[in-house]
């Protein structure tokens, strides 16, 4: 496995959540906030699955081994948020 990142980023003007399954861990984005993940991603296939429920929410699925994931909120860990 590879070691896979995806940032999202709050370019809205007003918050905006990003849920990641399967554990409903949600983060609340306020503008400009960035969000990052990190995991070991699969060797083959889609990394990661968005699902956007309306223009503020969305949910993502990473694949691959996810037991490690770190997440990085504005490029600081944000395992606290």
């Amino acid at each position: 496995m590879s070691q896979t990142q995806q940032t999202f980023v709050n370019r809205k003007d007003g918050p905006i959540y990003v849920s990641v399954e399967p554990w409903p861990e949600c983060f609340e984005l306020e503008p400009g906030d960035r969000l990052t993940l990190i995991w070991d991603g699969p060797a083959t296939g889609d990394a990661i699955e968005v699902e956007f429920i309306n223009e503020r929410e969305l949910v993502v699925w990473p694949n691959g081994s996810i037991d490690g994931i770190r997440y990085l909120f504005n490029n600081e860990p944000g395992d606290d948020r």
